[in-house]
């Protein structure tokens, strides 16, 4: 396993949670639209 390094400042820990955090939204999103998008398929259009 990599060791990741520890945040030297406190602006740069939020700065890693917020692209992570904006990592899993986006992942959350594109998956609600699949779903939404396989839904409208199934029932026909």
């Amino acid at each position: 396993m990599s060791e990741e390094q520890k945040p030297s400042t406190r602006e740069e820990l939020y700065t890693r949670k917020r692209g992570k955090n904006l990592a899993i939204l986006a992942c959350i999103a594109v998956f609600a639209i699949l779903f939404y998008v396989i839904t409208i398929l199934r029932m026909g259009g």
